[in-house]
C-alpha cells in the first residue's frame, strides 16, 4: 500500500513538471483511449490535453502531453496535479472510483463505450465535438474517416488472395495468448481481406503449441509495443508451436503499433491499409 501510495506521489510531481500547458482555448483535457485521443487530435484540441493513456503513442500531436504509465490507473491522485477540466475516458479503462474522486474535484468526466461498428464512429465524433466545443470542425473529421475507409476499401477489394491468420498478443512474460473473434483486432483482419482463424472463441485466450501447429497460420500479427517490451521479433517466434507455422516459415510475423490494434477509430482505415499490404503478396 506504502509502495502505491508512493508511486502516485513521484507521478503526480513529475506530470506537473512534464504535462506542459494547455492549448488557447481554457480546456485542460485528460483523454484516456487511443480512438478518443484521435478524435480530440483531429478536431483541433491537441493543444488541449495535458494527459494522455496508454496506447496514444502513435498520436504525435499529443506526444509532448504527460502520458500515464500504462492503460488504467487505481487512482486519480495524479491526474489531478495537472488541473484538468474535462476527462474524456473509455469505460472500460477507468475504475469507478477514478471517476468519482475527479468529478468531486470538479472535473466534468464523460466516459465513452467501446466502439462496436464502423458505422458507429460519426456519431462519436459529433459527440466529442459537442463535448470540447468543436462542433463546426465534425462534419470535416467525418468526411475525412470517409474518404480514407472507401480508399482502404477499394485497396482490399482489388486483392485476389484470402491468407489466413491471427493476432499473438506479444511481451510481459505471458503465454501464447491469442485474439478470439469478438476482438477489434478480428475484425481488423477481416477488414483487411484476411480470415481470422480464431473466430470460434471470443475474447483472449491461450493456444497450445499443438492447436498453433494444427491452426497454421499463414501470418501471425502481434503488437509493436509488446515486441518492444520483450527485445523484438524472436520471442514471437519462440512462442510454442510458431516456429511450426506457415507464417513464421515464410517470415510473415510481423507488427502494428497498438494503437491500431485497440479500437475501432479514426485511423481504423490507415491500420486496414497497412494490414492489407503486409498479408497479401499481389499488394506488396
Amino acid at each position: 500500500m506504502k509502495t502505491r501510495f508512493l508511486c502516485m506521489a513521484i507521478f503526480a510531481i513529475a506530470i506537473q513538471f512534464l504535462g506542459g500547458p494547455a492549448g488557447a482555448s481554457d480546456q485542460r483535457i485528460i483523454v484516456i483511449g487511443s480512438s478518443l485521443a484521435e478524435i480530440v487530435v483531429a478536431l483541433g484540441e491537441a493543444d488541449s490535453v495535458v494527459l494522455r493513456g496508454g496506447g496514444t503513442d502513435h498520436i504525435p500531436e499529443i506526444s509532448d502531453a504527460a502520458r500515464l504509465p500504462g492503460y488504467s490507473q487505481p487512482s486519480a491522485e495524479g491526474m489531478l496535479a495537472l488541473a484538468p477540466t474535462l476527462a474524456i475516458m473509455s469505460a472500460r479503462r477507468t475504475k469507478p472510483i477514478v471517476k468519482q474522486q475527479l468529478e468531486a474535484a470538479g472535473v466534468t468526466v464523460r466516459l465513452f463505450e467501446q466502439l462496436v461498428a464502423l458505422d458507429d464512429i460519426p456519431a462519436r465524433v459529433r459527440d466529442i465535438a459537442a463535448l470540447i466545443r468543436r462542433d463546426a470542425d465534425a462534419e470535416r473529421v467525418i468526411g475525412t474517416f470517409k474518404s480514407e475507409l472507401r480508399d482502404a476499401e477499394t485497396l482490399v477489394a482489388g486483392t485476389t488472395t484470402k491468407p489466413r491468420g491471427l493476432f499473438l498478443l506479444s511481451g510481459g512474460g505471458r503465454p501464447t495468448v491469442v485474439a478470439g473473434g469478438d476482438t477489434h483486432i478480428a475484425a481488423l483482419i477481416r477488414f483487411a481481406g484476411g480470415t481470422n482463424i480464431t473466430d470460434d472463441f471470443n475474447s483472449f485466450k491461450p493456444m497450445s503449441q499443438e492447436s498453433m501447429i494444427s491452426a497454421d497460420p499463414e501470418f501471425i500479427l502481434v503488437n509493436k509495443e509488446g515486441l518492444a517490451a520483450v527485445g523484438g521479433i524472436k520471442p514471437a517466434l519462440d512462442a510454442p508451436g510458431v516456429r511450426f507455422t506457415t507464417a513464421a516459415r515464410r517470415g510473415d510475423v510481423f507488427s502494428l503499433p497498438s494503437g491500431y490494434l485497440t479500437d475501432l477509430g479514426l485511423s481504423t482505415p490507415r491500420a486496414i491499409g497497412i494490414l492489407a499490404v503486409k498479408i497479401h503478396p499481389e499488394l506488396r
